[in-house]
């Protein structure tokens, strides 16, 4: 009898769910919880072996869905490009957002286009993970000596991508929420693909937020979609929780989002056990994020054959160049010919010569004049932004950075900070008063929210953010 096992492995401990497969999809057969306070990829994979054998599977297919142990999901956007090339981009963009993964494995998927977003420009959005290499080998060989097979391993925020796009219908804006057993998991759908994610960390030693805190987290996040999607407004919440919490969860979402609020139970699975389930339908997807398992054995695989078609690539080359070298010696016939006419015309231009030479730095003299005044223009006009976004940050604030980068449309700035408050809700709700403040203190456009995370910090809350906009040439406070 075949089947497959998929599994969430946290910090807070290990949630399987054993699936028999079927032509129409996954049978799902039985789930096991094992909570502990783990520390490391081998722990965690230790406890899904033990828990695998209590149970009496052996030589398991195993999906992995992981939080934590350095993996890190980004939402990405680009221009469209082919696939080849897409992989090139995002393995650059990924090495710069995470620098100390030295050999990371990537792993990315598109997401469909929202057809909302009404810019005009068609862009691609792409929903990536990446991880140490050296830790997907731990998950790997941690496997392998229990004596089953790593399949798939991918991150949690994939895994409930997944969940979304096979049991939310609809192209509406709507948030997918969790309460899962290392803390809650906040998704926003736009455009049918989950594009904000807000996903706050709680250290293995602390309590995890009760249901008002829960519906604060997630009211503060329909804020920002509104904001950085153009007015989006949540049209509905499904929600991942356990029997014991639904009721009061339902309540305070309900109550603070003002919307309709339904539970996503697939085959009566924990939160958990679901985010297990989600692994196994990445897996089999058309286009998995993998970090191991047999899609990045694949891709391996895959390099020597784009090598022999670059050494294809390479003998056309040379076989253009020697046709080339044989359409040369033509052209240089005519060019002889050119070069003997064009003699003859200097000799007859040279009594106009000084008359144009002068009518020459008139011109560059005019262009010169014109291009001082634009350049003092446009500084001036930066100076008074770069017044007017200092003037609209507030105390509580601290801008790190800010780069202002010149294009023909005007100057597109970044700024880079922090907020320190008593609770992640009161420095989401400072940075989400800064978010509309700027605007009215100097012109803006595309004003979005490019980022924002939940460092770790011992006393109080911190969060990290990025906010990028454009300011439109002559741009005045």
């Amino acid at each position: 009898m075949s089947r497959v096992v998929g599994a969430f492995v946290c910090l807070r401990g290990v949630f399987v769910v054993e699936c028999r497969p079927r032509r129409s999809g996954l049978e799902v057969l039985r789930s096991f919880d094992a909570h502990a306070r783990i520390e490391s990829a081998q722990e965690g994979v230790a406890l899904l072996a033990r828990t695998l054998q209590q149970a009496g599977i052996r030589k398991a297919d195993v999906a992995l869905a992981a939080r934590g142990f350095g993996i890190t999901p980004h939402v990405l956007t680009f221009p469209p490009a082919p696939e080849n090339v897409l992989d090139t981009i995002i393995d650059r963009e990924m090495r710069r957002l995470e620098p100390a993964l030295t050999d990371p494995v990537i792993g990315w998927t598109r997401l469909p286009r929202d057809t909302d977003a009404g810019d005009g420009a068609e862009t691609v959005d792409v929903l990536a993970a990446t991880i140490a290499r050296d830790v997907a080998q731990e998950f790997a060989d941690a496997v392998a000596r229990a004596g089953h097979e790593l399949t798939h391993l991918t991150a949690l925020q994939v895994s409930m991508h997944r969940l979304a796009d096979e049991f939310v219908s609809g192209s509406e804006t709507r948030a997918l929420m969790a309460l899962l057993p290392d803390g809650p998991y906040i998704g926003f759908s736009v455009g049918g693909a989950v594009r904000l994610v807000i996903d706050p960390p709680v250290p293995p030693g602390d309590p995890l937020p009760d249901a008002a805190a829960f519906a604060e987290e997630a009211d503060l996040g329909a804020v920002f979609v509104r904001q950085q999607f153009r007015g989006a407004t949540i049209a509905n919440a499904s929600v991942i929780a356990s029997n014991e919490s639904w009721p009061d969860v339902e309540s305070a979402l309900g109550a603070r989002l003002g919307v309709p609020v339904a539970r996503l139970a697939v085959a009566d699975l924990g939160p958990g056990g679901t985010a297990a389930f989600g692994a196994l339908i990445d897996q089999r997807s058309e286009h998995p994020v993998a970090l191991a398992g047999r899609a990045v054995t694949r891709r391996a695989q895959a390099r020597p054959a784009l090598q022999l078609a670059a050494a294809g690539v390479v003998a056309l080359a040379m076989l253009l160049a020697v046709w080339t070298l044989g359409q040369a010696l033509v052209a240089r016939q005519t060019s002889n010919a050119l070069d003997a006419a064009r003699r003859r015309i200097n000799q007859e231009s040279f009594a106009i010569e000084p008359v144009a030479e002068t009518a020459a730095r008139r011109r560059l003299v005019r262009d010169a004049l014109a291009a001082l005044r634009v350049v003092e223009q446009d500084r001036s006009a930066l100076q008074q932004g770069i017044a007017s976004i200092a003037a609209a940050v507030p105390a509580g604030i601290h801008v790190d950075s800010i780069t202002l980068v010149r294009s023909d449309s005007g100057w597109r700035a970044a700024i880079g900070g922090s907020v320190a408050a008593a609770t992640s809700g009161a420095a989401v709700r400072a940075l989400s008063d800064f978010y509309r403040e700027l605007p009215r203190r100097t012109p803006v456009e595309s004003l979005s929210l490019k980022s924002i995370s939940y460092p770790d910090t011992t006393i109080g809350s911190l969060v990290r953010f990025e906010i990028v906009f454009g300011m439109p040439p002559g741009a005045r406070d």
